[in-house]
């Protein structure tokens, strides 16, 4: 016997098999393809924040987005206050937190993306108060004010560890660097540590604390890095991680980063 070929025959094996494949694609298409990511910050503009009209913006809120559409998730972003939005997103409640530095309890918790913008602290103080410093114990006769559970550099956090000044803790509720303003120009303290960006965002919207306040240029410690953070308790984190990274290099390499960025700052530090 011998099997004498059919070109119909031939034909209908390979129409079957793109029928089977196609049925297979469209039923089970790429996993994250139309899922909702559900992801978390805390309000710190210009990195990400609501506007008077109740949108969310900022370069992190629109660098962190895209990538994660890019992606082919649709992001569900959702807005707390940063020890609420940190904890939620620690116990795997949200995928994605942002946007924050990097420290060893963090790096515990959290699979870090690759940095999103550098920051750098500084102290604001009253255009009438002629204040400077080499050492953080030149400030010795000074009241700082400054906010519970943030990530603020060895230097300054050993510095209120040693009493090197008067330091005034606040709660890290909702905007605390306005509360940190509103005390400043109401001589309440003396300085204030802020990032130096934020500040310079809320001081552009109210014209009063504007005309009284402004900054000492010398960085609180090193510059430092802001990331998005994939929750570990997240299914599949390491995955989710270098897929984003993936694809935000992409976004970085093409321009679009950089763009995103001089729409909310005149300069980045480099």
């Amino acid at each position: 016997m011998f099997y004498k070929h059919n070109k119909n025959t031939s034909l209908y094996i390979h129409s079957v098999i793109f029928i089977f494949l196609l049925l297979f694609i469209l039923v089970y298409p790429d996993s994250s393809q139309g899922k909702s990511l559900p992801i978390i910050f805390a309000t710190f503009p210009p990195m990400n924040y609501l506007d008077d009209q109740g949108e969310m913006r900022g370069i992190s809120y629109e660098l962190v987005t895209q990538t994660v559409k890019d992606i082919g998730y649709t992001p569900e972003v959702t807005i707390l206050p940063w020890k609420r939005a940190y904890k939620e997103a620690a116990e795997g409640k949200y995928a994605i937190l942002f946007t924050f530095t990097q420290n060893e309890e963090r790096i515990k918790q959290f699979l870090f993306t690759d940095y999103l913008i550098k920051i750098a602290d500084v102290f604001f103080k009253r255009k009438e108060n002629n204040i400077t410093w080499n050492k953080l114990s030149d400030l010795n006769k000074y009241v700082v004010g400054y906010t519970d559970g943030y990530n603020y550099d060895p230097i300054f956090l050993n510095a209120i560890t040693n009493k090197s000044f008067i330091a005034i803790k606040s709660p890290a509720l909702e905007s605390p660097e306005k509360q940190h303003l509103k005390n400043l120009f109401h001589k309440r303290v003396d300085l204030i540590i802020c990032e130096i960006h934020q500040c310079k965002f809320y001081l552009g919207q109210n014209k009063s604390w504007q005309k009284v306040i402004d900054y000492i240029p010398k960085p609180i410690g090193k510059i430092r890095t802001f990331h998005a953070g994939i929750s570990r308790a997240w299914p599949n984190a390491e995955e989710l991680l270098k897929r984003f990274n993936t694809q935000y290099r992409k976004i970085k390499k093409s321009g679009f980063r950089k763009k995103i960025v001089l729409k909310y700052i005149d300069t980045e530090f480099e």
